[in-house]
């Protein structure tokens, strides 16, 4: 039994009220600032009280920095990377749990190792990746050499260059982002505490692996 002590907490809710100064009293003053005039925030020092002017100012750097388009971008992006990470994960860590084929559990491991490869180190291959997302196929076909079998079929020269450039689109910085190896694993370890009574009674049932995981496993997760 640990016996308190009014001066231990007295200590502990000092270091809390310290800590909570530290963060809010910055953003009190980003506050007061934003509604002051441009006169008024350049006085030293700057003044406690807010202004009159943050409805204002708030207005017009609304304008200026062109929010609106910025914080639909950041809606359209951040939905579409959480239902993107959603939907496959929660496919692949059903796919490694429930069917037994080769390699699944290399496959596993394979997913889960990415997490030591931080976004740093992705940077520069996942803008080479949406610069061009077609030269994985482009690699392809060059390795097929498809153009010197068109031209050994047909007698003329072809050169096939093939270019799907994603930068600056909503595609391009949603797609790569949609894999999620943690979001993989969290779903695949609920997946094993789920009894296999339950995939046992659905298959009795007739319920085929999507049924399964549409009307059982999805509104578990």
């Amino acid at each position: 039994m640990v016996e308190r002590s009014p001066i231990l907490d007295m200590l502990c809710h000092a270091i809390l009220i310290a800590g909570a100064l530290m963060v809010c009293v910055p953003l009190y003053f980003a506050f007061v600032a934003g509604s002051l005039t441009v006169a008024e925030v350049q006085k030293v020092p700057l003044p406690w009280l807010p202004g009159s002017q943050f409805f204002d100012n708030l207005q017009l750097a609304w304008s200026k920095g062109n929010f609106s388009r910025t914080f639909a971008n950041s809606i359209i992006v951040a939905l579409g990377i959480t239902a993107g990470k959603i939907a496959v994960s929660l496919l692949s860590a059903f796919a490694i749990t429930y069917f037994r084929f080769r390699y699944r559990m290399l496959a596993f491991w394979l997913i889960f190792t990415s997490l030591m490869l931080p976004i740093e180190v992705r940077i520069v291959p996942t803008f080479e990746a949406v610069a061009n997302a077609a030269l994985p196929l482009q690699w392809l076909l060059d390795t097929l050499h498809v153009a010197d079998l068109w031209r050994w079929i047909s007698g003329h020269e072809v050169a096939i260059a093939l270019e799907w450039n994603m930068v600056n689109t909503y595609p391009g910085l949603i797609l790569p982002l949609i894999a999620s190896a943690t979001a993989t694993f969290l779903f695949r370890q609920f997946f094993l505490t789920i009894p296999e009574e339950l995939c046992e009674a659905a298959r009795l049932d007739g319920a085929s692996p999507l049924h399964f995981f549409w009307s059982i496993l999805l509104p578990l997760s």
